[in-house]
């Protein structure tokens, strides 16, 4: 640490603190933070498919949030039930993943998140909205799996498809 030095009036000069410049910025939620999983995977997926979403939607009945709400007919001012998906992105250790982590070793904050889980997906259910839970070992080794469930889950595929089959369709003109 930098000694403060005095000056010519018996003063005490203290060090100034050095600020630092070019600083990263990080979207981050005020209250809950941000991880690092939750930030590629809204990158690598949901930005290459070009879907709207939400990030940390709140479902006010619970005062929780999930992780991303995506909405599937882009449409960002319609909450409705059938123009939302749910997204949550658990991480293997954090939240338990029954591929590796035993059930019976889990230790007290496991325990919590998985209480947690299972309301969230219960007030989901209540209120009709679907939900996709996506295990972070997924999303590491097998991400090819995850892109094309999510487009299955988004109606990509579908909506794709429905172009291509308009666009080949012979047009009649029904002008008399």
């Amino acid at each position: 640490m930098k000694q403060p030095t005095r000056n010519r009036t018996n003063k005490i000069n203290k060090p100034t603190k050095r600020t630092v410049k070019n600083k990263k910025t990080v979207r981050r939620h005020p209250q809950f933070g941000t991880s690092k999983l939750e930030q590629d995977f809204a990158r690598e997926f949901l930005d290459n498919l070009g879907v709207k979403y939400v990030w940390q939607f709140e479902a006010k009945g619970i005062g929780r949030y999930f992780d991303y709400g995506v909405f599937i007919n882009g449409n960002t001012s319609d909450f409705s039930v059938g123009n939302i998906l749910l997204l949550e992105i658990d991480g293997s250790y954090y939240h338990s993943d029954p591929r590796l982590v035993n059930e019976d070793n889990m230790n007290p904050m496991q325990k919590r998140n998985k209480r947690i889980d299972e309301y969230k997906n219960k007030w989901a259910m209540e209120h009709g909205i679907p939900i996709m839970r996506i295990w972070e070992k997924d999303i590491r080794e097998t991400p090819n799996k995850v892109m094309e469930e999510l487009k299955k889950r988004l109606y990509i595929e579908d909506r794709k498809q429905t172009l291509i089959e308009k666009k080949n369709k012979r047009h009649v003109n029904k002008i008399k």
